[in-house]
């Protein structure tokens, strides 16, 4: 009995291996669970940073200096007095890019209308007669300006700026004109103004800077309005000359301007899902 029951025990330690193969083959075809899938990078942002502007600038030109050269064959050439040119209004526009939040950069081109231009001369200091220099300045700007936006509040958002670049100054239809207060003030019979004598016209293209202050507020929809005051530096303009070789030269042309316009942002443009500006302004 005892030799039996040993004989069944030694069968039955014998059979559990057998018995749990198929449970360890089973476990043994059990692949582990893949990976997760990778992350999508999050979308990139394509022209986010540029924006276009266009703006209308009317300009109040300050008074140039004369700037004529001595003539040693008329060394009692009088300077200029009076000198004037009218306020004037204009249009412009240009292409920026943000290049962080609160700085950004633009290169602008700007054409104002002709200012009349006028000034006198007198050898006799107005007793017997005068002489007037009269024509039209057109000028066109081009500067790449860089700005600092100082925060936004409820939408408006302060900002200063300063540009370099050049100025194109087109003197034309430009004449002077002798008129006497006295008979014979010139030689010729009579009083009164004598027959104008034209000059050539001239440009002159020469170094221009100009600082800005402005507030600009978010309309909405990648829109901004945007309004400034800005002096600008236009350095010389000059005439050509008349039969007689003489011509107008001034020096020190500058303007104080205040300009409104709108800015387009191009923000998230070519970023599939997103729209809105990125900064607000």
């Amino acid at each position: 009995m005892i030799a039996a029951h040993r004989l069944a025990l030694a069968a039955t330690v014998i059979a559990l291996p057998v018995i749990a193969l198929p449970g360890l083959a089973a476990a043994a075809d059990l692949l582990p669970p893949p990976p997760p899938p990778p992350v999508a990078p999050p979308p990139v942002e394509i022209g986010s940073g540029w924006y276009l502007r266009g703006d209308f600038t009317q300009s109040w030109f300050l008074n140039p200096k004369d700037a004529a050269r001595p003539d040693p064959n008329d060394p009692g050439m009088p300077p200029l007095v009076g000198v004037r040119m009218s306020p004037e209004g204009g249009y412009g526009g240009g292409i920026g890019y943000r290049i962080f939040p609160w700085l950004r950069v633009d290169a602008t081109i700007d054409q104002r209308g002709g200012s009349d231009f006028r000034a006198f001369s007198s050898r006799s200091t107005f007793v017997t007669g005068y002489n007037i220099e009269a024509g039209k300045i057109d000028v066109l700007t081009g500067l790449v300006n860089v700005y600092a936006d100082l925060g936004t509040w409820y939408g408006f958002t302060p900002y200063v700026g300063a540009g370099i670049g050049f100025a194109d100054k087109s003197f034309r239809r430009n004449y002077t004109q002798t008129t006497c207060l006295i008979p014979a003030c010139d030689g010729g019979p009579g009083a009164g103004p004598r027959e104008a004598v034209a000059r050539a016209n001239h440009s002159l293209t020469s170094f221009a800077w100009a600082l800005t202050a402005g507030l600009s507020y978010d309309i909405g929809a990648g829109f901004t309005l945007d309004a400034a005051y800005r002096y600008v530096d236009l350095g010389r303009a000059k005439s050509g000359l008349d039969a007689y070789g003489y011509g107008t030269r001034v020096k020190d042309l500058a303007a104080n301007e205040f300009r409104v316009g709108l800015r387009y942002n191009f923000s998230n443009l070519f970023t599939p899902g997103l729209a809105g500006n990125a900064y607000g302004n």
